[in-house]
C-alpha cells in the first residue's frame, strides 16, 4: 500500500450517498480517490424543476463547468431507472461522474426513498499489458458493492471482463453491458451500473495523474466534457488533487450536510 504508482495491495473506495430532504428534493454526494461531487434535484408533481451540481474536488480545471450541462434534465419527468438520464442529456458532454450521480439522484427521487448509501471496493490489479500508450490491461482482481452497509454484488474481474460468479462470467465491462442491465430488474441493474463504474475508475490507481499537465496530454478523447476536443487544451491538471482512501472511509463525504 502507499502513494507510489502503480498502487498495489490496496483498493479503490467509492462512496455515493443519496438522501431526500424535508421538501422532497434529493441530494447526492460522491467521492473516491479522484472525485468529490454533489448534486441536488428539485422536483414537483413528478417533474424535475431544478438540477444543481458542484465539484468539490476534480482532476481538471474544466470539470466544474460541466455542472451546467445537467440543467437539460429540467422539465423531464422523474425516471425510476438511473440510466434514463441518457435520454435527457448527452453523457459525452457531461462530467461522467456528475452524470452518473444525477441519474442516481433522479431514480432515488422517483422511488421516494429516504436514504441510500453505496460503497464500492475494487481491489488493486496489476498491469498485465499496455495498449496504445496510455491504455492499460489489468489482471485479475475482485470488486464488491455494499448497499446500505450490506454486500449486494461481488465480481471477479480480469482484463476487461467479469469472470465470476457464474451468472456474470464472460460479460465484458464495455460491450453489451448496458444492453444487459437495461433488461434487468431496476434495483439489480443500478447495483451493477454503480459497481461497473467503480471498476473503471479504479484503473486510475495504476498511473500517476500528475504526470499529465493537460487533458490532451492524458491521451483520452471525447469521453466526457473535459476530453471534448474544444476543452482538452484548457483542461489543466489540478495537481495534488488525488487522495487515497484504500485504508478507511474516514474523512470522505465531508460536505454531506450541505445542499449544492
Amino acid at each position: 500500500m502507499g502513494d507510489a504508482y502503480p498502487r498495489i495491495g490496496g483498493r479503490l473506495r467509492r462512496l455515493i450517498d443519496l438522501r431526500r430532504e424535508p421538501d422532497g428534493a434529493v441530494v447526492g454526494w460522491l467521492e473516491d480517490d479522484f472525485h468529490h461531487f454533489g448534486v441536488t434535484i428539485e422536483h414537483r408533481d413528478g417533474v424535475m424543476t431544478d438540477v444543481r451540481a458542484v465539484a468539490v474536488r476534480a482532476p481538471f480545471t474544466t470539470c466544474p463547468a460541466a455542472t451546467l450541462g445537467l440543467k437539460g434534465m429540467i422539465g423531464h419527468a422523474l425516471a425510476a431507472r438511473s440510466t434514463e438520464i441518457g435520454r435527457m442529456v448527452s453523457m459525452r458532454r457531461q462530467c461522467t461522474h456528475m452524470f452518473d450521480l444525477a441519474g442516481l439522484a433522479m431514480a432515488h427521487a422517483a422511488a421516494g426513498r429516504a436514504h441510500r448509501r453505496y460503497e464500492a471496493l475494487v481491489e488493486d490489479r496489476e498491469i498485465a499489458a499496455w495498449e496504445q500508450g496510455h491504455r492499460r490491461l489489468l489482471g485479475a482482481g475482485a470488486a464488491t458493492l455494499l448497499r446500505d452497509g450490506a454486500p449486494v454484488l461481488t465480481w471477479a474481474i480480469d482484463r476487461r471482463a467479469i469472470t465470476g460468479p457464474a451468472d456474470w462470467a464472460g460479460q465484458p465491462l464495455v460491450e453489451g453491458f448496458r444492453e444487459r442491465t437495461e433488461a434487468m430488474d431496476i434495483e439489480a441493474a443500478e447495483d451493477a451500473t454503480v459497481l461497473r463504474r467503480a471498476v473503471m475508475v479504479a484503473a486510475g490507481r495504476t498511473l500517476d495523474p500528475d504526470l499529465y499537465p493537460t487533458a490532451r496530454d492524458r491521451g483520452q478523447s471525447g469521453v466526457c466534457y473535459t476530453f471534448l476536443e474544444e476543452n482538452r487544451d484548457r483542461g489543466l491538471r489540478n495537481f495534488g488533487s488525488t487522495l487515497n482512501y484504500e485504508a478507511s472511509s474516514e474523512g470522505m463525504l465531508s460536505h454531506l450536510a450541505e445542499r449544492p
